[in-house]
């Protein structure tokens, strides 16, 4: 039986006969051989190549880079490149590909091209700007990569899985914006001097507002609360604090503000710990500033649980710091009964709500916090302006975009404001 030539063997197996140097390649052996050379192929693909000038016409390839792409060789020397691009990439891929290799970076990405018979497949592909002295005084570019077209089923599974996310997210705030305001116009149906900014951190936010006009006591009510986590957690825990705060109003008659959320408090605690086994695993809660107003707008009443009051009246801004308790949180099964304010307003006061991520955005030339000095001295530059529409597209430039800028958002963040007119 005679043995096997050496170019015949793969590279793994050479490895495998310094272990046992007798172990002749013969015939008999072929299954273990071809079963070694399955294993190594798995994980060592053959090497794809290309080579192109500045216009991407294709001045080489190896037979590794054109058997995935369903053309010869011949075919494809002299042709664009674009020959094999499809529109399975991200928009602007290219363009960023092109910009880097002709700043001559190195330039690293997976791409996913068209065949011959317009099937996708896809490689992992590195371009090495070539320095014109290595290639005759020519400007070249060599691509070498590796065909990767089996990871193609799995990642499209999960590109699916990501847009379903992404679009249940998105459907989300569209039922938050449909349940609590959002704009300006909402909220002047209650407050017609008035201005709301709102801006999330992820697709759905963890803050919300809640306003609401009952006949009993003749109160309109506004809330801004800030619940605990972003995203989803946060989402579903603004739906739950919405409700809860409607149905004491509503149906428990409760108006006074500190009263509500003592309520609520409860309420949480009721929805959390519906089993004993759950108590020492929930942490969920939610920062709130309540207000309550007689239908003249010349008397308010407030409570808070880790969210002030600002109050701005002839340029002095006035804080109003309220209970240092969260609803809910680590004192969940403990009843907490919250400080009752009252104060008188006079006309032309301001009165600002506001959630932590305004205060707590990272942003400006040192990528500081916005901190609360900052927001106290920008208040006071914008209050004296009458219009709040104006009022609000003034603390937006400011806060937004000169602050803010590129800067991802640190957290959900809400701003109200309020002018209380004769």
């Amino acid at each position: 039986m005679s043995s096997l030539q050496t170019e015949q063997l793969p590279e793994l197996w050479s490895e495998i006969q310094k272990l046992y140097p007798a172990l002749v390649p013969t015939p008999s052996l072929l299954p273990l051989i071809e079963a070694v050379e399955a294993f190594y192929q798995s994980y060592h693909y053959p090497l794809l190549i290309v080579e192109t000038d500045e216009r991407g016409i294709i001045t080489y390839v190896n037979e590794a880079f054109a058997k995935p792409s369903g053309y010869t060789i011949e075919e494809l020397l002299g042709q664009n490149i674009n020959i094999l691009r499809s529109d399975a990439n991200p928009s602007g891929y290219f363009t960023d590909l092109w910009n880097t290799i002709k700043a001559n970076k190195p330039w690293r990405g997976i791409i996913r091209n068209r065949t011959k018979d317009y099937e996708l497949y896809q490689i992992d592909l590195l371009i090495l700007p070539l320095p014109e002295s290595a290639t005759g005084g020519q400007k070249r570019y060599l691509g070498i990569g590796y065909d990767i077209t089996h990871r193609l089923p799995e990642q499209q599974r999960l590109e699916n899985l990501e847009k379903d996310y992404i679009d249940g997210l998105t459907y989300a705030r569209r039922i938050q914006r449909a349940i609590f305001p959002t704009s300006n116009k909402d909220l002047q149906k209650y407050f017609p001097e008035s201005f709301i900014l709102t801006h999330g951190r992820d697709i759905v936010s963890g803050d919300f507002c809640w306003i609401i006009r009952t006949p009993i006591a003749n109160r309109t009510l506004l809330a801004v609360a800030d619940c605990t986590g972003h995203g989803i957690p946060g989402g579903l825990l603004t739906i739950i604090g919405y409700n809860l705060l409607s149905q004491i109003v509503l149906y428990k008659g409760i108006t006074i503000p500190a009263k509500i959320l003592s309520e609520l408090h409860k309420g949480l605690r009721e929805y959390f710990l519906q089993d004993e086994t759950e108590e020492r695993f929930v942490k969920d809660g939610m920062e709130i500033i309540l207000c309550s107003f007689d239908y003249g707008m010349e008397e308010l009443q407030f409570a808070g649980a880790n969210r002030p009051l600002w109050l701005i009246r002839e340029g002095e801004l006035i804080e109003y710091k309220t209970d240092k308790e969260s609803i809910g949180g680590e004192k969940l099964t403990e009843d907490i009964e919250f400080t009752h304010y009252e104060i008188s307003l006079q006309p032309e006061d301001r009165l600002y709500l506001f959630t932590d991520g305004i205060t707590d955005q990272f942003g400006g030339p040192q990528g500081k916090r916005f901190g609360t000095p900052r927001l106290r001295q920008l208040l006071l530059e914008i209050w004296k302006e009458p219009s709040m529409a104006r009022q609000r597209a003034l603390f937006n430039n400011s806060w937004k975009r000169e602050w803010m800028g590129d800067n991802p958002p640190t957290d959900d963040a809400t701003l109200v404001g309020l002018r209380i007119t004769e």
